[in-house]
C-alpha cells in the first residue's frame, strides 16, 4: 500500500469514557482522565463508544479547553481515522504522488479555491489536457456490512456542495466528488439513504448529469497513513 502520510507527533492509546458533545470525548489514561478534542462531529455510532481504545496526540496550547487531539479509535482489530479534515490532506497526497488511479495525469493547482461564481470548493487541478477540474472530498468513516456510507447525519452542506459541483460542470469545468474512506474493512461505498435520502438522490442525479464520483480507501497504521483501494465500487440507490 501507498505510503501518504505520517503523523510526527507523539501518540498515545486510553479508553473511551464517553461523548458528552459532538466535540469532545473523555478518555482515560491510567488513573487520569481528560478531555479530548473529537474533530469529527459526525455520530460515530459504534465507532466512539465507551471502552473502546481510542489514539490521541498531546497538544499544548494555553488558549484551548482540550489538551489532547482524537486520532482514531480501534473497532475491534480495525483502526478507524477519526480526524474529518485529513480527508484532504490524504486526498491531496494521493494526487502529488500519482496513487490514484481515476486522478493519473492531473495536477494540484490551488486548495480551497474561490469558485468562479462564488464559494469555495476543496481542490481545484489541471486536468492532463490542460483543462480545469474541481474536486470535493468528503471523509467517510460509517459502514454497515463493510458496505462504506456517507453521511452518517443529515448534511444540508454536502447537498449544496452537490448542487455547486454540477453547476461547475453545467459551466463547463470538470466536477468530481471523492469519499475518502477512512478504514480499511470495506467492499464498496454507498449513500446512507436511511439517513439523508434527498443526499442518496441528489448524488445520483448529479452523476447522471456528468458529476463524476469516487471513493478511496486509507487504512492508518500508526504513525501511517496508507492508501488501500484507489477506486472503491460504487453503488448509487
Amino acid at each position: 500500500m501507498t505510503r501518504l502520510l505520517t503523523v510526527d507527533a507523539e501518540l498515545m492509546t486510553g479508553t473511551i469514557i464517553d461523548r458528552p458533545n459532538r466535540f469532545v470525548v473523555r478518555v482515560r489514561f491510567g488513573d487520569t482522565r481528560e478531555r479530548v478534542f473529537l474533530g469529527d462531529p459526525g455520530a460515530l455510532e459504534g465507532i466512539v463508544e465507551p471502552g473502546y481504545k481510542i489514539i490521541c496526540s498531546p497538544v499544548n496550547d494555553s488558549d484551548r479547553s482540550t489538551d489532547y487531539d482524537a486520532i482514531a479509535v480501534f473497532v475491534g482489530d480495525v483502526c478507524v481515522s477519526v480526524r474529518t479534515t485529513l480527508a484532504n490532506d490524504l486526498f491531496e497526497s494521493g494526487i502529488r504522488g500519482d496513487a490514484i488511479s481515476v486522478f493519473d495525469g492531473y495536477k494540484l493547482e490551488e486548495r480551497e479555491p474561490s469558485l468562479p461564481d462564488h464559494g469555495r470548493t476543496d481542490f481545484r487541478l489541471i486536468t492532463p489536457n490542460n483543462t480545469t477540474a474541481y474536486v470535493e472530498v468528503k471523509s467517510c468513516t460509517c459502514i454497515d456490512n463493510m458496505i462504506a456510507k456517507f453521511p452518517d447525519r443529515q448534511t444540508e452542506r454536502g447537498r449544496r456542495h452537490l448542487r455547486s459541483l454540477q453547476k461547475l460542470h453545467n459551466d463547463g469545468y470538470e466536477s468530481h466528488i471523492v469519499f475518502v474512506v477512512q478504514r480499511p474493512d470495506v467492499k464498496r461505498f454507498q449513500p446512507y439513504r436511511d439517513v439523508d435520502p434527498e443526499f442518496a438522490d441528489l448524488l445520483a442525479n448529479v452523476q447522471e448529469n456528468g458529476v463524476e464520483v469516487h471513493a478511496i480507501v486509507t487504512a492508518f497504521e500508526p504513525p501511517h497513513y496508507r492508501l488501500q483501494n484507489n477506486d472503491l465500487s460504487i453503488e448509487l440507490n
